[in-house]
């Protein structure tokens, strides 16, 4: 009887059995665990990390488009008609080479001495920009070409500004990169700083090229967005082409280094908390427990922070706020 009694009901039991070890495992090695770390019990091996000999460096990063240093618009002196063209887009020409000839006057038959346009500076020959009523054209609508024989051009012995673009001189040897800074970064920019530059078009397996800051801006201006309200401060750099398939207009991530700090002890961001303008880490002694300590911090980035006092290196902080602690 009892042996029958045990064969219906040892299954039951092997099973509670192993449910109760299921859960005693699971409160021992999993709820236990964080309830002690809730309560402050326990500190988690990865939110303990030491202070380090490393470097700080703080960033300018911005965007831009390539441009050509060298574009130059030719214009006509005289106003007139124009009567030849020499050159043709894409042409390389040399400083003083004749491109066009114009005769001045508003018809041809005003009696005037036909008079060459020469290249004021060496270059490639490039379309002028398209004119703001082209813009609403279709593109196979637009004028792509240069001028032709018999276009009017409006001249200017003073002011090209206010001539007729007869055609650009550019010149890609060097490229430039224009940036709109804020009023906080352009007090820690120099001429001569070295400045790492992404091209986007040539892919992310490219090495980045190097360039030079060559002008600051002194004025703060609107950032060439006719559609924006946006202003800061110009600052232009400058890169040699070095034999790049770099197109013009391409657009371009600019890094520049403001400060850096090298062989200083450091932490991670997320290891200081500030109150009261006063910073404080957590220090880890040992055996679950922390002590809040004052330190002093030097030059700090978005992911590190340079430490001159309160801590030594190889001590262990917290990156995560002991139980108990409130900020």
């Amino acid at each position: 009887m009892i042996k029958k009694m045990l064969k219906r009901i040892w299954k039951p039991i092997l099973f509670l059995l192993l449910a109760a070890a299921v859960v005693a495992g699971g409160w021992m090695w999993g709820v236990k665990p964080l309830i002690a770390k809730l309560k402050g019990d326990v500190i988690m091996p990865e939110d303990i990390v030491s202070v380090k000999k490393g470097s700080v460096e703080i960033f300018l990063k911005s965007q831009g488009t390539v441009m050509a240093k060298q574009d130059i618009k030719v214009t006509s002196k005289p106003s007139g008609i124009l009567q030849a063209v020499y050159v043709k887009e894409g042409d390389q020409v040399k400083k003083g080479q004749k491109l066009g000839l114009i005769k001045p006057g508003r018809n041809e038959f005003e009696d005037f001495k036909p008079v060459p346009i020469y290249a004021p500076a060496a270059g490639t020959v490039v379309k002028c920009h398209a004119d703001s009523r082209d813009y609403d054209k279709d593109l196979s609508e637009r004028d792509l070409s240069l001028p032709r024989p018999g276009t009017f051009l409006e001249g200017s012995y003073d002011n090209t500004e206010n001539a007729t673009c007869f055609l650009r001189l550019v010149n890609t040897d060097t490229l430039v990169i224009p940036l709109y800074v804020s009023e906080t970064q352009v007090l820690m920019l120099k001429k001569g700083m070295p400045a790492e530059v992404e091209v986007l078009s040539l892919g992310k397996k490219a090495q980045p090229m190097q360039g030079k800051i060559t002008h600051i801006s002194t004025q703060i201006e609107k950032t060439g967005d006719r559609w924006s309200d946006n202003k800061g401060f110009l600052v232009l750099v400058e890169l040699p082409r070095n034999g790049q398939n770099i197109l013009l207009g391409v657009n371009t991530n600019v890094t520049v280094v403001l400060q850096k700090k090298e062989n200083t002890l450091t932490i991670p961001a997320n290891a200081l908390f500030e109150k009261a303008g006063k910073s404080y880490v957590f220090k880890y002694r040992g055996k679950n427990k922390a002590d809040k300590t004052e330190v002093t911090t030097g030059l700090a980035s978005d992911t590190t922070v340079e430490i001159t006092s309160g801590l030594q290196e190889n001590e262990q902080i917290l990156i995560d706020l002991p139980y108990g602690e409130s900020w």
